[in-house]
């Protein structure tokens, strides 16, 4: 992938502090707001089509509460701890700060890994978000919901993975 993303925005060029803020309004504004409403929508469809769908939607349902705690933690460790480290080392930079942010950015990048694994297993085990014949207007909903998440979390971890190779260059 490129670092050219979000309307053309040059990542291995932008600001850090510039970084922290897109990533904070754009990615993780839209994962708070999205992901309880997602979550309420999995189980709705999986309730309701317990008896046609069942054996897909549980795997759904386990797969999207893993993918939810592992990213509520992510924005935890981004939102408490990477990100005023970077906003800190972009004012005064250190050695010492940046291998902290290095180490930082290893847990991170662990983080995405994670995510990357279940999402493939979400789009795996749906058949790529297919809804089925017996689905409802909810049922689609929900997996269209599911897809627009993907594509924003791997828009979200290729803009981070851009920064991160960013601040290694640096070290």
């Amino acid at each position: 992938m490129t670092s050219l993303n979000s309307g053309g925005t040059d990542w291995k060029r932008e600001t850090y502090s510039h970084f922290v803020e897109y990533i904070l309004k754009s990615h993780h504004g839209y994962l708070k707001k999205e992901m309880p409403e997602i979550e309420r929508l999995v189980f709705t469809i999986f309730k309701v089509h317990f008896f046609d769908s069942g054996h897909v939607l549980e795997n759904v349902h386990k797969l999207f509460g893993q993918l939810k705690a592992e990213l509520e933690a992510h924005i935890i460790k981004e939102e408490r701890s990477l990100f005023y480290m970077i906003k800190d080392y972009e004012k005064a930079p250190s050695k010492e700060l940046l291998e902290n942010i290095i180490e930082c950015i290893e847990s991170v990048e662990a983080d995405n890994r994670t995510v990357e694994v279940i999402l493939k297993k979400l789009r795996q085990i749906t058949d790529g978000y297919m809804v089925p014949t017996s689905g409802c207007p909810t049922f689609d909903l929900t997996y269209k919901k599911l897809t627009e998440m993907e594509t924003d979390l791997l828009k979200h971890i290729d803009i981070e993975n851009t920064i991160f190779t960013r601040l290694r260059e640096e070290a």
